[in-house]
């Protein structure tokens, strides 16, 4: 029989630590400098909120030695959606209490089960009605969850409080990781949002040094921090992410094989496997999916020609989405799409299969920064690679790019 896989057969993001794999130069900045503000880019099943996940659970390890530990709060803003800056100010402190609370029941035990038991547990929002009247701020606990507010001086007054009682718990402050941030840069308070943390970031001296944001989102978000006057300017660095090397994605079919009882894939496998899927995150766990599944069924490892037209058929409506054809469909207003100036840079580097930002310019006559940013949101989608130790970049994905040539 197959195994039941977590994530939802790999579709969704990485909760479990034992299956998250890559991102540890990002990673390792993001755990070691948790009280600034990060923005992480990256396109559509690259690995964002696996990316958060992963932070949270090392955030929480007790076995860490490590000289700063912040208290991680995960909220999904395209779940929570705040319908202003007060609303999104409760939402903050909603969520970080209710964490609290989780955190003060969860056993110390290993690192995977004590997660499973944190992300496990239910904590209503009473939870923070009671912590905020023992602060003496009022809050109509009549209306729903999505309709309380706080000022800035609620809001401050329950922070403060907040990060002396974390102080006695063994963290230094608080992160707030802040997924699908999109839909605050959406809306028409989303310069009062961002400027109130920039305001915190810049001038608060009993909350910046305790407080950090980590920000995930695409091309909304990168292109509001780049937008002149945007508040986010100056105070976020933006770390784009990019594929899967070879040596981890290796791990990660070793490590899937053994857990599902599948002979180890000879080097060419592998090999091809990096090859097709490019070393994107979601695009190599689905091949694996069909490989693993085809030996569970027959004892035998399925064709590569039938592998590739399975898959095909299986990405067509996500490959839709990232090149962007105009096919009357709603879901191509999304913001998760490659502009024309990415899909010229694109077929270029399928035709040159490998060159600089600096030849591709004078081969499609734009401007080198414009290519340079279109090449940033290639890698970030996972379609390209960029060549370690150079300045080249390289076709990633043939499993893409032959769905591209089949449009022609």
């Amino acid at each position: 029989m197959i195994k039941e896989r977590p994530s939802d057969n790999f579709k969704t993001a990485i909760t479990d630590p034992p299956y998250f794999f890559g991102c540890q130069e990002l990673l390792g900045k993001l755990i070691s400098s948790p009280f600034k503000v990060r923005i992480i880019l990256g396109g559509r099943r690259s690995g964002k909120t696996s990316l958060l996940r992963a932070t949270e659970w090392n955030f929480l390890d007790p076995g860490t030695n490590r000289t700063i530990r912040a208290f991680p709060i995960f909220i999904s803003l395209q779940v929570e959606q705040p319908k202003g800056l007060d609303n999104f100010r409760y939402l903050l402190i909603a969520r970080l209490r209710e964490a609290i609370g989780r955190w003060s029941k969860v056993p110390v035990s290993g690192l995977r089960e004590m997660y499973r038991q944190f992300l496990g547990q239910i904590k209503s929002g009473e939870v923070t009605v009671s912590f905020l009247q023992q602060l003496n701020i009022k809050l109509d606990i009549a209306n729903p969850d999505y309709e309380r507010q706080l000022n800035h001086d609620d809001f401050r007054q329950a922070l403060i409080a907040t990060i002396k009682e974390l102080h006695k718990m063994g963290f230094e402050g608080i992160c707030f990781l802040l997924d699908e941030a999109e839909f605050i840069v959406n809306q028409s308070w989303s310069n009062d949002a961002w400027g109130y943390i920039r305001g915190i970031k810049d001038t608060d001296t009993a909350l910046k040094p305790f407080l950090g944001f980590v920000l995930s989102g695409y091309r909304s978000l990168k292109d509001y921090h780049q937008r002149v006057g945007s508040p986010l300017v100056d105070i976020a660095e933006v770390s784009w992410l990019s594929p899967l090397n070879n040596i981890e994605i290796s791990e990660l079919i070793s490590y899937r094989a053994k857990d599902e009882e599948i002979p180890l894939l000879p080097q060419k496998g592998v090999n091809f496997i990096c090859e097709w899927a490019g070393c994107h995150p979601y695009l190599t766990q689905q091949m694996l999916n069909q490989i693993f599944d085809s030996y569970i069924k027959s004892n035998k490892f399925i064709s590569t020609e039938i592998l590739i037209e399975d898959l095909l058929e299986y990405h067509d409506h996500d490959f839709l989405r990232w090149w962007n054809f105009d096919r009357k469909t709603s879901e191509l207003q999304e913001v998760q799409k490659l502009n024309d100036e990415e899909r010229v840079t694109y077929l270029k580097l399928v035709q040159c299969r490998q060159s600089t930002d600096k030849n591709l310019a004078q081969m499609i006559n734009l401007s080198r920064q414009k290519v340079s940013e279109a090449l940033d949101v290639l890698l970030g989608t996972g379609v390209i690679r960029h060549i370690k130790d150079t300045r080249d970049y390289e076709v990633g994905a043939r499993l893409f790019e032959e769905w591209i040539t089949r449009q022609k």
